[in-house]
C-alpha cells in the first residue's frame, strides 16, 4: 500500500499462453496453493458467486490434518471483527451502509468429503470470522497434495481498504478463501485480519474465469488468455498466471483503457472518462520506471501489468498493489512538478518486487515490504527525476521536497520509538506503524547506502532479492546477505537498525579557539551523540577567512572533544556535513557558530526559508 496515502493523510489466447514460460526460464516459483475458479459479479447486488478447486501441496516437513484459510472479506463483516476493531475512525465508518462478507457454501475434497460441518474459527479471537480451521479426514503428508471443491459468495463492502464497491465501479480483492502459508517447521502462519495488517499467502498457478454484465470492462491479475466472449447471457474472459500469491480485478461500466507495451510487458492503464491525461502521464512513467526497477532490482517477470486511475469518489480503492495489477490515484490534474500521484504509481510497481517476487509475511514483518519497497521508490525518483526524487519542485512555493527529505521528515521526532521489525499487530496505531514500517525503514536503508557507496549496496540489496525472489523470506535472510556481502559490523548495524528501538542525533553543543603565544589559534569543538550507532564521521572548522580543515572522529563515544589548530580564529564547526547518516532525527544542531562569532542576521522571510530549506535537505544528495 502506498505510503503517501498514510503521510499525505489482455492478448488473444495462444500469444499470453506463450509468454508464460517466461516467468519460469527466469526462476521456477513454487506451486504450492492453485486455485481455478469461475466466478460471477453482479454488479447491482455487489456480489461475485463462484466455484471450483484449491489445489494445495504441503510443502513443510511434517504431516498436517487442518487447513488454516483466510477470509479477509470477513473483516468488513460487521462491527465486532477484529478489522473494525482495530481500524482507525477515520479509516471507515463503524456502520457503514453495506457490510461485505465471505460466505463459504461448501468446502469438499476430491472424494466428497464434506468439511463444512467441523470447520471453526479461531476461537481465540472471538466476534471475528476472518480465518478458518478446517480439519481433514486424513493427514497430508509432505510433499502431498489435496484437492479441495469450494463454492463460494463474496458481498462486497462499501469501498474501504482497497475492496468493494463505489457506485457502478467494483475493486474486487481478497474475495475468495486462501489457504494460510505453512511455514517449513509444519508451523500455520494464520492470523486475524488487523486494520494495520496485509496479507501473506503461498505461491501458484491461478485460472480465472470471470463473468460479467455486458458493457462491462474488466481488468485482472495476469494476461487475458480468452474472451471476452458472450456465455449464457454474460461476457466471460479468462485469466491465467503462474508464480503469483493472490488475485485480484476491476470492473467498471465506464472505464477507459489506454495500452502500451514497455519492452516485453503489456502495460494497460485503465481510467475514468475524461483523465486521459493521466493515463499517458503513467505509461510515461512506466515506460522509465519499468526499465530502472529491472536494473536494480532484476527483471520483471510476467507478461502484463494493469494499472487502475479509480474513479472521482473511490479514493479508498487506491494506493495498492496485487500481483500485476495497482491501483493508484485518481487526481491527476496537478502540475508536473508535483509528484505525489507519480510516487505513489512507483511505490505500488515497487511492491510487484517487495511483497509479489520477494514474498514476506507482510503481517509479521511489514518493514521487509513497505520499507524495502519505499526506499526502492526513492531511489526510481531519483533515476527518473534526478537528485533527491522531487516530489514538490514548485519555486514561486518555496523550497523544492525530494523524496529522501520526506522519508527523514517521516522519520524524525518519533516520541517513543519501537523495533522495526515488530508485526503490524504490535504497532498501536496506523500513525506509528507508517513512521516507523515505511519511513524509518527506508531511511535505515539509505543510510546504509550513503555510508557504503550507491554501487555496493545496490549489489548488496540486488544479492537479497535474487536470493530471496519466488520465496518468503525473513529477516535473517536479508541479515544473511549484508553479512555475506558486506561483513559482521555492518550485519550487526542491520539487526540493531531494525531489530532493536532507538534515537540517534550528532550534535555540536561547543566550539571555541584562541590565539596562542606562537601566533596559531587553537581551540576545540565539542560533538554529542545520541544513539547506538558508532559509525566515523567528518567535523569541519571553518576560520574567518574562510578557509576549511576536515577531522575525521571515530565518533564511538558519547561526547566527543575534537581539536582546533589553524592560522585564525575559528569560525563555525559542523559535523557530518555530507549527511551519511541519514537517521539522525535533528540537524539543526550539526552545525554551531564558534564563542564569539554570530550567524549573519536575515530578514525574517529569509531566515524562514533558510531554516525551512536547512530542514528539508537533510538527507544530502
Amino acid at each position: 500500500m502506498s505510503s503517501l496515502q498514510h503521510q499525505w493523510r489482455s492478448m488473444v489466447a495462444a500469444g499470453a499462453l506463450l509468454l508464460l514460460p517466461s516467468l519460469a526460464d527466469a526462476q521456477t516459483p513454487p506451486r504450492v496453493a492453485d486455485y481455478t475458479f469461475t466466478a460471477t459479479l453482479d454488479p447491482v447486488r455487489h456480489t461475485v458467486r463462484a466455484d471450483g478447486t484449491i489445489r494445495w501441496t504441503n510443502p513443510s516437513s511434517v504431516a498436517v490434518s487442518e487447513l488454516w484459510l483466510h477470509q479477509y472479506l470477513n473483516g468488513f463483516s460487521g462491527p465486532r471483527t477484529y478489522f473494525m476493531r482495530t481500524r482507525s475512525a477515520s479509516t471507515w465508518p463503524a456502520h457503514p451502509p453495506h457490510w461485505g462478507r465471505l460466505a463459504i457454501e461448501s468446502l469438499r475434497t476430491g472424494d466428497g468429503a464434506d468439511l463444512l460441518p467441523t470447520a471453526t474459527p479461531d476461537p481465540a479471537v472471538p466476534e471475528d470470522d476472518s480465518q478458518l480451521r478446517v480439519a481433514l479426514p486424513r493427514a497430508v503428508a509432505p510433499g502431498a497434495t489435496i484437492e479441495l471443491a469450494v463454492r463460494f459468495t463474496a458481498t462486497l463492502p462499501e469501498m474501504v481498504a482497497r475492496t468493494g464497491y463505489q457506485g457502478s465501479f467494483h475493486l474486487v480483492a481478497q474475495w475468495f478463501p486462501k489457504v494460510a502459508v505453512l511455514e517449513p517447521d509444519g508451523t500455520w502462519a494464520h492470523f486475524p485480519f488487523h486494520a494495520n495488517s496485509e496479507f501473506y499467502s503461498d505461491f501458484g498457478r491461478y485460472d480465472i474465469r470471470i463473468r460479467y454484465p455486458r458493457g462491462y470492462t474488466i481488468g485482472a491479475t495476469g494476461p487475458r488468455v480468452e474472451g471476452p466472449a458472450l456465455v449464457d447471457g454474460l461476457m466471460e474472459q479468462r485469466h491465467v498466471q503462474e508464480g503469483i500469491h493472490d488475485f485480484a480485478f476491476t470492473a467498471w461500466n465506464h472505464f477507459r483503457r489506454a495500452d502500451r507495451r514497455i519492452q516485453r510487458v503489456e502495460v494497460h492503464v485503465l481510467h475514468p472518462p475524461g483523465n486521459e491525461r493521466g493515463a499517458a502521464r503513467t505509461l510515461d512513467l512506466l515506460s522509465g520506471a519499468l526499465p530502472a526497477f529491472e536494473r536494480r532490482f532484476g527483471p520483471y517477470p510476467y507478461p502484463v501489468l494493469t494499472v487502475v486511475l479509480p474513479p472521482p469518489g473511490a479514493s479508498a480503492a487506491g494506493g495498492m498493489e496485487y500481483p500485476t495489477l495497482i491501483t493508484t490515484g485518481s487526481f491527476w490534474w496537478g502540475p508536473r512538478r508535483a509528484r505525489d500521484v507519480e510516487y505513489v504509481t512507483l511505490h505500488e510497481f515497487g511492491h510487484q518486487y517487495f511483497y509479489g517476487m520477494v514474498a514476506s509475511n507482510e503481517h509479521r514483518y511489514p518493514f521487509l515490504d513497505e520499507g524495502f519497497c519505499e526506499y526502492a521508490t526513492a531511489r526510481v525518483m531519483e533515476d527518473l527525476f534526478g537528485r533527491g526524487g522531487p516530489l514538490l519542485d514548485l519555486p514561486m512555493l518555496g523550497p523544492r521536497l525530494d523524496a529522501w527529505s520526506w522519508e527523514a521528515l517521516g522519520s524524525s521526532g518519533i516520541a517513543h520509538p519501537l523495533a522495526l521489525d515488530l508485526g503490524a499487530d504490535q504497532f498501536p496505531t496506523w500513525g506509528r506503524y507508517g513512521e516507523h514500517v515505511y519511513s524509518r525503514a527506508a531511511i535505515v536503508l539509505r543510510t546504509m547506502e550513503r555510508r557504503l557507496g550507491t554501487r555496493l549496496f545496490t549489489a548488496t540489496l540486488r544479492a537479497y532479492v535474487d536470493r530471496a525472489r519466488f520465496s518468503h523470506p525473513t529477516p535473517e535472510t536479508f541479515y544473511a546477505v549484508v553479512r555475506e556481502q558486506l561483513g559482521p559490523p555492518w550485519e550487526a548495524f542491520a539487526r540493531t537498525a531494525f531489530g532493536t528501538p532507538w534515537r540517534y542525533n550528532l550534535a555540536v553543543t561547543g566550539a571555541s579557539s584562541a590565539r596562542e603565544p606562537d601566533g596559531r589559534w587553537r581551540g576545540y569543538a565539542v560533538v554529542d551523540r545520541e544513539g547506538p550507532f558508532d559509525l566515523p564521521v567528518n567535523v569541519v572548522f571553518t576560520d574567518v577567512r574562510g578557509s576549511r580543515s576536515v577531522v575525521r572522529i571515530p565518533n564511538d563515544r558519547v561526547m566527543t572533544i575534537v581539536p582546533y589548530d589553524g592560522s585564525a580564529a575559528l569560525r563555525s564547526v559542523s559535523v557530518d556535513p555530507e549527511v551519511t547518516l541519514p537517521l539522525e532525527e535533528r540537524r539543526l544542531d550539526n552545525a554551531r557558530m564558534a564563542d564569539g562569532h554570530h550567524a549573519p542576521t536575515l530578514p525574517l522571510i529569509g531566515r524562514v526559508a533558510y531554516w525551512i530549506a536547512f530542514a528539508l535537505g537533510s538527507v544530502g544528495p
